[in-house]
């Protein structure tokens, strides 16, 4: 812990093990700290951030943000399996250090993907614990306005105008600030078939032209006291070809349904949107680190989709994208 009394050696300056581990990772954390900083500075430098953040990492030879991103997406790279992805290309990857009030020296490390940042807060724990590495509860920052820099520190900004489905430049589809306004607990009896719906503004209706599509819940969750619409719990608790200790297999996508989408912060609700130009009928409902769609008339595998939050969320905080590190 950031001020704890630590033995002398390389530990005492960055709270990093001792030994050549300990020296690899002291020199990730320079080239990343220093990087935001000097953008400019050679490739190499963004590359020795690609490299593994985590000394002795799992059995599967990657270090643990590159496992967590290759148990869904590794094999959709590879083309073994059509379906959407869950954290986006590698190529598009930034890794990079953030100020985080509990993190090693008020400092942890993140990767940003375009549908969500990984991070390690506390590199001492269990490596094999699935919730070694975490990702951010991006889009409550985006909805509240609130930046959390901490367990419990936070620094106050405006929520994100930025759309949550949809053509960028849709001039109608719901932001993330649409939502502020509907995270209030849910009463009432259970929806059997979900007809609201919600414009930019944040006004909510009812349309029964989407009962035709016959989409209802699934779940309640008790802590944020709202309804999982059924096919994103479906999709939360789906098996599939992953990638794990080094070798494909059929399991379960996810190691906890709610891991990579935390739980539910509003209701599902209708609402049109543009898809390259097209108006499209799309369900939509945000939960802590995603906001998850439904559009009936996708492909398989592309009825469910994430949307990218983790690339949002970049621009919101810093005004710009996250630099390429590779490709």
């Amino acid at each position: 812990m950031p001020g704890s009394h630590r033995p002398n050696g390389w530990r005492d300056v960055f709270g990093y093990p001792a030994g050549w581990r300990g020296r690899a990772l002291v020199l990730h954390k320079i080239v990343c700290y220093m990087m935001p900083r000097f953008r400019p500075i050679l490739v190499v430098a963004l590359l020795v951030c690609a490299l593994p953040l985590v000394a002795g990492a799992q059995s599967s030879g990657l270090d643990p943000f590159q496992s967590t991103w290759a148990r869904t997406d590794k094999p959709v790279n590879d083309g073994v399996i059509v379906r959407t992805w869950m954290w986006g290309l590698q190529t598009d990857a930034y890794p990079t250090v953030e100020p985080y009030v509990e993190g090693v020296e008020g400092e942890r490390h993140v990767v940003y993907f375009d549908k969500s940042r990984m991070e390690i807060t506390d590199p001492s724990e269990d490596q094999t614990d699935p919730w070694f590495v975490t990702n951010g509860l991006l889009v409550v920052e985006l909805v509240s306005g609130e930046m959390q820099v901490g367990d419990e520190a936070f620094e106050t900004r405006s929520p994100a105008h930025v759309n949550v489905a949809g053509d960028v430049g849709d001039p109608h589809g719901p932001t993330y600030a649409t939502f502020s306004g509907l995270m209030a607990p849910y009463s009432g009896s259970q929806p059997t078939t979900l007809s609201q719906t919600v414009d930019r503004a944040g006004n909510v209706s009812t349309d029964s032209r989407f009962t035709a599509y016959d989409v209802g819940t699934a779940r309640w969750v008790d802590e944020t006291q709202h309804w999982v619409a059924a096919p994103f719990w479906e999709f939360m608790n789906s098996e599939g070809i992953i990638w794990i200790e080094g070798d494909l297999a059929v399991d379960d996508l996810f190691p906890d349904p709610f891991y990579a989408t935390g739980f539910p912060i509003t209701e599902a609700y209708w609402t049109r949107v543009l898809l390259k130009d097209i108006p499209t009928d799309v369900l939509v409902q945000c939960f802590e680190r995603r906001c998850l769609t439904y559009t009936p008339d996708n492909p398989a595998g592309w009825k469910v989709e994430a949307g990218n939050v983790g690339l949002h969320y970049y621009i919101w905080r810093y005004g710009e994208a996250p630099p390429k590190t590779v490709g």
